[in-house]
C-alpha cells in the first residue's frame, strides 16, 4: 500500500477545516504581523498549531466576530513565520483574490503597471528564458503578465510562472475590462517568501477584503 507523501498528509488534516471560519482566540485575541510583510497578519484560530494568515489585522476585523475563510491566505504551524515547506495554500483566498482583481485591475492606479502596458503596445521584444533555453517572441500588444513582485525579473525579462500572479489582455495599451485570468502555476508562497502584489493593487485587495470582513 502506497504511503501518502507529508504535504498530501497535512492536506488531508487540514480540509475538514479549509472551507470554514476560523474564530480569533478570545484568549490573545490578538494578531501578530509577519515580519517579512507589515501587509501580513497571523491569527491564531481554533486549531491548535494552526495559524491563519490574513490581509487583515484583529484590530480591522469586527469586534467578536470571525476571520472569514475567503480571507485566509493559508495556514501555518508557527504564528508570525510562514515556512514553503510547512505553508497550506487557501483555494477559497486564491479565488476571492482573482475575482478582485478581474473586477478592477483596469481601473486601478498603477504606474508600473500602466508604464508596462504602454511599453508593451509599441511591441518590443521580450526575451523569455525557461531553464537551459532562451526563446524569443513579439507580444505584439496583446497579453501583459503582472508579476509577482518578491522575485522581479529584470525590465523587459518575463518572470518565472510560479512568480507570474495572472495576465491581462491589452487593446491600444489599455488593460482591457474583465480580461484578468489568474496564473496556475502561481504559488502564494515560494523559498522567496509570500506573494508581494504591487501598492496599488495591494490596497484594492485590502480594501475589498475590509468589505468582506464587515459584511
Amino acid at each position: 500500500m502506497l504511503q501518502a507523501q507529508p504535504a498530501l498528509r497535512q492536506l488531508m488534516v487540514l480540509k475538514p477545516f479549509m472551507l470554514r471560519s476560523f474564530s480569533i482566540s478570545a484568549f490573545l485575541n490578538k494578531s501578530i504581523p509577519l515580519s517579512e510583510s507589515s501587509h501580513f497578519h497571523s491569527h491564531e484560530t481554533d486549531i491548535k498549531n494552526r495559524f491563519a494568515i490574513s490581509y487583515l489585522s484583529d484590530e480591522e476585523l469586527p469586534k467578536s466576530d470571525v476571520l472569514k475563510s475567503k480571507l485566509i491566505i493559508g495556514w501555518t504551524p508557527e504564528q508570525g513565520k510562514v515556512d514553503p515547506k510547512t505553508f497550506i495554500e487557501n483555494p477559497e483566498f486564491i479565488d476571492f483574490m482573482t475575482s478582485i482583481l478581474k473586477e478592477n485591475i483596469h481601473k486601478v492606479d498603477d504606474s508600473n503597471l500602466k508604464a508596462m502596458a504602454d511599453w508593451q503596445k509599441e511591441g518590443y521584444v521580450n526575451e523569455i528564458s525557461s531553464e537551459q533555453h532562451v526563446r524569443v517572441f513579439m507580444q505584439n500588444r496583446r497579453w501583459l503578465h503582472i508579476g509577482d513582485e518578491r522575485n522581479p525579473p529584470a525590465w523587459g525579462r518575463i518572470n518565472f510562472p510560479e512568480d507570474i500572479i495572472g495576465s491581462v489582455e491589452l487593446d491600444h495599451g489599455k488593460i482591457k475590462k474583465g480580461s484578468y485570468q489568474s496564473m496556475p502555476a502561481h504559488r502564494l508562497i515560494t523559498n522567496n517568501g509570500l506573494f508581494q502584489l504591487s501598492e496599488p493593487l495591494t490596497k484594492c485587495v485590502v480594501e475589498a477584503s475590509k468589505k468582506v470582513a464587515t459584511s
